[in-house]
């Protein structure tokens, strides 16, 4: 009875204090570990300068695997990812992964070695809207990263589907490289194909592919038909998927498992678990249970943008009622430098009690560092 009574007065005095001692927000720890964990660069178009660019170097010194997450079509991170393979290149990085199909990233790999990259990306994509013919590849700054991969002998892989832009380009260049005879017999078929580019028939493109011999042609006839259904279908399953097959291929034939990659795509694809947008486990947590079973690191980089411009307004992200990226990163903006956060050290308890925003939640586990940019996109 008497130990009863003593373990009662102190779960009584432990309640109190519980009771009286000052709680800690979620917001309240978040904003703490910014103001610890967050340092800059800045970056005119030269070579980055700044902590946070030094930190952003050092990953691939301590990683098998490095992934940014870029917001797409940014000149501005086309020319950090040039500085960024040249630091790839010396930290022993032989392998950039790109988010295009295999096809395409063969014809990067060409055009990397040709005199003038520049100028055949800009005639390739010429006339061809805002996306060019290979999305992601289609400017003068786009080209630079190409130059120095081929500079440092990268190998380009290219994981993801065939985008409906390079259906035309694909279908050219399967057809161009046929003999006289297999022309003329196939001609109505191909003309039927480039009438409905957008949607070509799967009964067309397989009587194409059974008209020919070269095995890598007939893949990309394939690939055609397997990204017509991811289209068709909205399948971001199938083309998760894909990724990832599409991504052990080329590991699997590696002279070591641990060959180092550098991944720059979307930053959705490279989550740690759940893709942010699908819900589904994409390419980036693939990579980071490799590195797991091969006892090596994986980290993975979101880009966030607050500023963009549409028909001359500027639009800011964290006014936009259904914004794209959380407000407590959008809020670190700064129109001079790039804002790097390291959010490893902010995996403590939370207690998800909704002073932070659910995608910040999110970003915080899913992702190691997040760059807010001060670029105004175009």
């Amino acid at each position: 009875m008497k130990n009863f009574l003593i373990i009662a007065a102190f779960l009584i005095n432990f309640q109190g204090f519980g009771q009286t001692g000052k709680t800690v927000s979620d917001s309240a720890k978040f904003n703490k570990y910014v103001l610890q964990h967050s340092s800059s660069f800045t970056f005119d178009g030269q070579k980055p300068e700044g902590k946070g660019w030094t930190i952003l170097e050092k990953q691939f010194a301590d990683n098998q695997f490095v992934a940014w997450g870029e917001y797409h079509n940014s000149p501005l991170i086309s020319q950090l990812s040039t500085y960024a393979l040249e630091t790839a290149a010396k930290n022993g990085f032989k392998n950039w992964c790109v988010e295009t199909s295999p096809f395409v990233a063969g014809e990067l790999t060409r055009i990397s070695k040709m005199k003038d990259p520049a100028g055949e990306i800009l005639e390739i994509s010429k006339d061809k809207g805002a996306y060019g013919t290979f999305p992601f590849f289609k400017t003068k700054e786009d080209a630079s990263m190409l130059v120095t991969a081929n500079k440092h002998n990268f190998k380009i892989w290219g994981i993801d589907q065939e985008y409906q832009m390079a259906f035309t380009y694909c279908l050219e260049k399967v057809y161009n490289a046929q003999p006289p005879k297999v022309k003329t017999q196939y001609k109505a078929v191909y003309d039927s194909l480039l009438a409905k580019w957008w949607m070509p028939k799967v009964k067309l493109l397989d009587s194409l592919k059974n008209g020919i011999a070269q095995k890598d042609l007939k893949m990309i006839l394939e690939d055609i038909k397997i990204s017509r259904t991811i289209y068709y279908e909205d399948n971001s399953l199938m083309r998760a998927t894909l990724m990832k097959n599409n991504f052990y291929h080329y590991y699997d034939r590696t002279p070591s498992k641990n060959e180092k990659v550098f991944f720059k795509m979307g930053a959705n694809h490279l989550a740690k678990g759940l893709n942010l947008t699908t819900h589904l486990y994409d390419i980036g947590n693939a990579a980071y249970e490799l590195t797991q079973r091969n006892k090596t690191n994986f980290t993975n980089v979101f880009f966030v943008n607050r500023f963009t411009t549409e028909k001359g307004v500027i639009i800011d992200d964290l006014e936009s009622e259904y914004n794209e990226y959380p407000k407590e990163f959008l809020k670190l903006y700064d129109k001079e430098k790039w804002v790097v956060v390291d959010l490893r050290p902010f995996r403590v308890r939370y207690k998800n009690d909704k002073t932070l925003t659910e995608d910040t939640y999110q970003l915080i586990y899913k992702y190691d560092f997040v760059v807010v940019s001060p670029e105004v996109m175009k």
